[in-house]
Parts: structure tokens; C-alpha cells; sequence
């Protein structure tokens, strides 16, 4: 009788334990749910409030964390989005968007090195992600690492082969690398493709400039005059062009241009992942 009632006693404490975490992954549900339209509507205190409750009613799920550290991020909070990040890489060591989260975080934190190491990894966990690779190459141009930004801007390529902004990223790697004729042709795809825009045009007289061809740099300049007749670095560079290609004789290096394409990447904030159901 006595081992009838231990069983009993153990039986009840289990099914109540059952109950409880269910009652909790429901809770879970119903925050993660909710959390999901406020970010919808980018209300993101009132998001992260309910993502902060479905963590705390299910705090081994890694994407309630991730779902945290996308509100986080969204409200421009990104110290604390990259601690609910390493929850979620905690909650779950083999977590891709984890990893991949808090990389995006140290890249738009400039802290390039953690960017890279996290990005490695969601390489190593998705091999054919599209952000990581992206976001990696990003930092490794930051670094001045042109060649690895190369390979992680080619494979990004394979997938969305019309990106200009990456076309361009691209092509700035390649012009430091001295490979001009690739950087050519990538600004001339882009030129192709926004045929009005004189910052194509501009960036490719500079690396015609680099590569001493004097005829085609002074035609891109012309193209730059005929769309703003006021560049003054469309006419300087057309001044000095010219000179060059008059006397065989080349003046010192040209000063990079500014680049207008390196900031961090867009701060658009991914919709958080539904949760997982009951």
C-alpha cells in the first residue's frame, strides 16, 4: 500500500510538472505572438516587453532570445540586443541565427574581429547564407581584408547576381587589390543597369585614372559634366586627365575619391520568427 501511494504521489508530481511546462510553453506562445505584431508595428518597447516574458516562461528556446535581440535592435538598443543574442547562442550552442544576429550587432558596432568570428560560424553552421556572407564580407572590407571580402562578395553574387550595392562593394575591393579591369567591369554593370547616375561614372574615370587610361577616364568625366556641369570632381580629374594624356608625362597617384558606399549595411530590422507551437 505504501509503494501504491509513493507511485501515486510521483505519478502526480510528474503530470503536474507535464502541466506546468506546458502552461509555460503556452505562455510562451501567446508572448512571442504578441511580440511579433508589436515589432510588426515597430513598437518596440512594448515588443520587447513580451519577447522579455517569453523568454522568461521558456528560457531554453533560442528564439525567443533572437526575437528579443531583433526588438533590441530595431529600437537601436544594440548592447542589449547583442546580449539577448549570446542567450540565444547559450540556449542553444549550435544556433545558425543566433550567431549570424550577433555578428550583424558587432558589425554595426564597428567591432569588426567579433563580427568576423560570429559570421565564421554561421558559415560553418549554413554554408550557403546569404547575410553571413554578406555581412562577413562587409567587415572583412572594413579590415582592409580585399581578398577574403572578394570570395564572400562572389558567393553573394551566385545568388542575387544583380545587387549593385554589392556589385560596387566588389568593385572596391578589387580596385585596391589593383585588379582594375575586374573593378571596371563591375562599375560598368552598374552603370548598365543606372545609366543617370554620375557616381558610377565617377568611380570608374578614377580607376581608369589608376589604370592610365587617359581617353576613357576623360569620357566618363564627360558624362558626369552632362548630367551636373558643376561636378568639381568630374572637372578636376577631366583637368588632370587631359594633362596626362598630353604629356605622357603622369601626375602623383589621385586621391581616392570618398566612398559613399561604405557605411555600415542597411539597418533594417528582419521580422521576428514566429514561435514554435503548443
Amino acid at each position: 500500500m505504501k509503494n501504491l501511494n509513493r507511485n501515486l504521489i510521483i505519478s502526480v508530481l510528474f503530470v503536474g510538472a507535464t502541466l506546468a511546462h506546458a502552461d509555460d510553453k503556452a505562455d510562451a506562445y501567446k508572448y512571442g505572438k504578441e511580440g511579433i505584431e508589436a515589432a510588426k508595428n515597430k513598437e518596440w518597447d512594448k515588443a520587447i516587453d513580451l519577447f522579455q516574458k517569453a523568454v522568461k516562461a521558456q528560457p531554453k528556446e533560442a528564439n525567443n532570445y533572437n526575437n528579443l535581440g531583433l526588438a533590441y535592435k530595431g529600437a537601436g538598443k544594440l548592447d542589449e540586443a547583442g546580449k539577448a543574442f549570446s542567450g540565444a547562442i547559450e540556449a542553444e550552442p549550435g544556433n545558425y541565427s543566433g550567431y549570424l544576429n550577433r555578428g550583424i550587432v558587432y558589425t554595426s558596432q564597428r567591432q569588426y574581429p567579433k563580427a568576423i568570428e560570429d559570421l565564421d560560424r554561421a558559415v560553418k553552421l549554413k554554408s550557403d547564407s546569404v547575410p553571413a556572407h554578406r555581412f562577413r564580407a562587409f567587415a572583412y572590407l572594413q579590415n582592409k581584408d580585399y581578398a577574403k571580402a572578394v570570395e564572400d562578395y562572389n558567393v553573394v553574387l551566385k545568388e542575387k547576381d544583380n545587387d549593385l550595392e554589392i556589385l560596387d562593394r566588389r568593385a572596391f575591393a578589387f580596385w585596391n587589390l589593383k585588379e582594375y579591369d575586374k573593378a571596371i567591369a563591375d562599375f560598368s554593370k552598374i552603370i548598365k543597369d543606372k545609366p543617370q547616375d554620375k557616381e558610377g561614372y565617377l568611380d570608374r574615370s578614377y580607376v581608369y585614372e589608376l589604370k592610365k587610361d587617359y581617353a576613357k577616364g576623360i569620357a566618363d568625366c564627360d558624362k558626369v559634366l552632362s548630367l551636373d556641369p558643376n561636378n568639381e570632381d568630374a572637372k578636376n580629374r577631366k583637368v588632370r586627365l587631359e594633362y596626362q594624356q598630353k604629356n605622357g608625362n603622369p601626375t602623383p597617384t589621385p586621391t581616392a575619391r570618398p566612398r559613399r558606399t561604405l557605411p555600415p549595411e542597411p539597418e533594417a530590422t528582419p521580422k521576428p520568427k514566429r514561435p514554435s507551437g503548443r
